[in-house]
C-alpha cells in the first residue's frame, strides 16, 4: 500500500513518484522547493554583501529556516537547491554564531 511522504494519505490505488509523493502534492512540493530555494540563494547575497550585523544576522535567521524545510524534500531524495541544503544549514550556522560571538 502507497503513503504520501507529504499529506500521508495511503491507498491501495494511491500512486506516488520515486520520491513518495502523490500526484496531489507534488506541484506543491515543488513550489515550495522553488520558494525555499529561492530564499536562500537571495540571503546568501545578502549575507555576502551586507556589512550592518543586523541586516546579516537576518539574512541567516530567514536562510536557515528555509533550508531547515529543504532539508526534510532532500531525505526524500529531491534536488533542492546547490549547494544542498544540509551544506548550507551547516556553513550558515556556523556564520551566525560567528555573528553572535562577534
Amino acid at each position: 500500500m502507497a503513503s504520501c511522504c507529504n499529506c500521508s494519505k495511503k491507498g491501495l490505488l494511491l500512486r506516488t513518484n520515486k520520491q513518495g509523493v502523490c500526484k496531489e502534492c507534488q506541484p506543491k512540493v515543488a513550489a515550495e522547493i522553488d520558494k525555499h530555494s529561492e530564499v536562500i540563494y537571495e540571503d546568501m547575497h545578502v549575507h555576502e554583501r551586507s556589512v550592518e550585523k543586523a541586516e546579516k544576522l537576518a539574512a541567516c535567521d530567514r536562510l536557515l529556516a528555509s533550508a531547515e524545510i529543504l532539508v526534510k524534500y532532500e531525505n526524500w531524495g529531491y534536488t533542492t537547491c546547490s549547494p544542498p541544503a544540509k551544506l548550507v544549514l551547516d556553513e550558515y550556522t556556523g556564520f551566525r554564531k560567528d555573528l553572535v560571538d562577534e
